[in-house]
């Protein structure tokens, strides 16, 4: 074992131990003992342990007893010191930054050109920067990963870690099905460590085709049984999230991965699947625990609604929007009289109109939505290519996963903010993801030019 093997490993258990100790002492000292210690090992660690610990500490840890506000706080900031963090070493090391060679990176820059004009014409400028930040921080992050991520090793390990912590928080959501856990009123849907079950709806979507193309690919019988369980252990704990959007998302996904890689028994087995159950559906309806989950009448009468003010506040800021983060600002003065009965409900989810085209349109106006659009576009076409060029089994099922993901997380879009711009921490696993991909097609470019050895 290599000195440097030798100290992450050795960082990763002290931190651990570390970890439990402050956990020992109180839910108020977990939090910051974890972020305290993570940037205080930072500069000190390989590049695997920065993954490593910003795949353990991106979740928002629901606590009880810590106000929400201080805990999403908490982890902006920290992602933020990280990214500032490894600009410095960067800086000071004198070296350069391995930025991805796509399209994509000239879409993120100008759409954070365009949110920092329009935070100046924005209705809360205050709130608008703080939303830009954000986002800043989030695409540091890719770049981050992008720059990080250079073996086929580091691609394996990251892999096999958030599938691992996938796992983990799997178990912790069943755990809290079985033993009846209620929150914020929604009854048996489960969150494990994520403050809103749909948040680990989408988490578990980001990781379920990665992890399903993985098992398509021959192998040893032993990693492909560990795959299998992983997998049913995210369909089960996704199922019991009560996530609509992402069953949504992950029947869509897993149907294009089954077309693209050429499993057409399978691909007739999931569209007889959701014809089925389409008709049970449609029977149950109003009545059975099913349609209670599906939270049917709920969904039907709300969502609509908050398209509709979505839509009037875009069609009164199609250039410019009202700002990163002023829905909520604005919400009230277009509320409409016929749905005043719903207020009481409505006001709680004033904060996203559960469409990621109607709010970024509402936020930015037609550029962002252009954005939007023109990633979706991007992404797809470079994860299509690079399938049809990728030779080794890993690059194909990596490029496959990408492929099905980013049009699962279309259909996905329409229901939620998704995770492309999404405040959550999922939003952090995607552009890892993306990140995964772009570093995974590099170094397979790389490879066929002769610039490194097989």
């Amino acid at each position: 074992m290599t000195a440097t093997r030798r100290l992450f490993w050795g960082l990763v258990i002290l931190e651990t131990v570390l970890v439990l100790i402050f956990a020992a002492l109180g839910k108020e000292y977990l939090l910051l003992g974890m972020g305290t210690l993570v940037l205080l090992l930072l500069p000190l660690a390989g590049r695997l342990s920065i993954v490593w610990a910003i795949l353990i500490i991106s979740p928002v840890v629901y606590l009880e007893g810590i106000p929400l506000g201080i805990i999403r706080a908490g982890k902006w900031i920290f992602v933020i010191l990280v990214v500032l963090l490894w600009l410095l070493s960067k800086a000071i090391q004198r070296k350069k930054i391995r930025l991805p060679e796509a399209k994509t990176r000239v879409l993120i820059t100008a759409f954070l050109c365009w949110g920092a004009f329009i935070s100046f014409h924005a209705i809360q400028p205050v709130i608008s920067f703080a939303g830009l930040l954000k986002l800043v921080s989030i695409f540091g992050l890719f770049y981050l990963f992008s720059d990080m991520l250079r073996s086929r090793r580091d691609i394996r390990h990251t892999i096999l870690i958030w599938i691992g912590i996938g796992g983990i928080l799997s178990i912790l959501g069943i755990y809290q099905y079985f033993n009846s856990w209620a929150h914020w009123g929604v009854g048996q849907r489960i969150w494990a460590a994520f403050e809103n079950p749909n948040n680990l709806g989408i988490f578990l979507y980001l990781l379920i085709p990665i992890t399903f193309s993985l098992l398509l690919q021959p192998g040893k019988i032993i990693p492909r049984i560990v795959l299998g369980l992983c997998l049913v252990l995210f369909l089960l704990c996704l199922y019991w999230t009560g996530s609509r959007a992402a069953w949504v998302a992950t029947y869509v996904a897993f149907i294009a991965l089954s077309i693209i890689t050429r499993k057409k028994y399978l691909a007739g087995a999931l569209f007889l699947f959701g014809a089925i159950l389409g008709i049970l559906l449609f029977r149950s309806l109003a009545t059975g625990q099913l349609a209670a989950l599906l939270r049917v009448g709920r969904g039907l009468s709300f969502r609509p609604i908050l398209w509709g003010v979505s839509w009037r506040i875009f069609r009164h800021n199609p250039l410019f929007g009202v700002g990163f983060g002023c829905i909520p600002q604005v919400f009230q003065s277009y509320f409409p009289v016929s749905a005043l009965s719903l207020r009481s409900y409505l006001f709680p989810l004033a904060g996203s109109p559960h469409n990621l085209f109607f709010q970024t349109g509402a936020e930015t106006g037609l550029p962002g939505v252009a954005f939007i659009l023109g990633f979706f576009i991007v992404f797809y076409r470079d994860a299509r290519g690079f399938y049809h060029r990728a030779t080794h089994p890993l690059d194909r099922a990596i490029a496959a996963s990408f492929w099905a993901t980013v049009i699962g997380l279309f259909a996905h879009a329409f229901f939620e903010l998704s995770a492309l711009i999404g405040p959550g921490s999922y939003t952090v696993f995607f552009w890892l993801l993306v990140a995964l991909f772009y570093a995974v097609r590099r170094r397979r470019e790389a490879l066929t030019a002769g610039w490194i050895p097989a």
